[in-house]
């Protein structure tokens, strides 16, 4: 599928817009190619894939925030060049995980969320347009900050 293009056919069906249950689907297959390097590899080539898997998160239902944040992971643990971790917080997917967070969601959802923020959180934090204090805020809770056997 990878090779036919799907993964670039899938995003530019996604940047259309479409029904809630199709961006569910779209955005499962996309995790499912994204499971592979070749599929990582064609879903950054494409220049939305970032923002419009980020832009579906908080918009469009609990099992597309799954999937989005999935997709994410993939990429940042796998694929996270600095042109990639660049972009996740030009679209405003730091932003985006740090009000994630915020939510009432799954557990083990916020624990991926919180994952790709420390993954990448030094090189976020050198940029100026980011609030320091949200994204500390998000990533290490004032309840581990005060626990001195808490080790990262």
């Amino acid at each position: 599928m990878v090779e036919s293009g799907a993964v670039s056919a899938l995003i530019e069906l996604e940047l259309g817009s479409p029904e809630k249950r199709t961006t569910e689907l779209i955005l499962g297959i996309l995790f499912h190619l994204c499971s592979c390097a070749d599929g990582r590899v064609e879903f950054l080539r494409h220049k939305g894939g970032i923002a419009v898997v980020t832009k579906r998160i908080m918009r469009v239902s609990p099992a597309a925030d799954d999937r989005a944040v999935m997709i994410l992971s993939l990429i940042s643990k796998f694929s996270a060049t600095s042109w990639v971790v660049h972009e996740m917080l030009e679209v405003g997917t730091v932003t985006k995980l740090c009000m994630l967070l915020q939510l009432d969601c799954a557990a083990y959802l916020k624990e991926k969320t919180m994952e790709i923020l420390r993954s990448h959180s030094d090189d976020w934090l050198k940029f100026p347009c980011i609030d320091k204090s949200v994204l500390t805020r998000s990533i290490w809770p004032s309840r581990l900050l005060v626990s001195p056997n808490y080790c990262w």
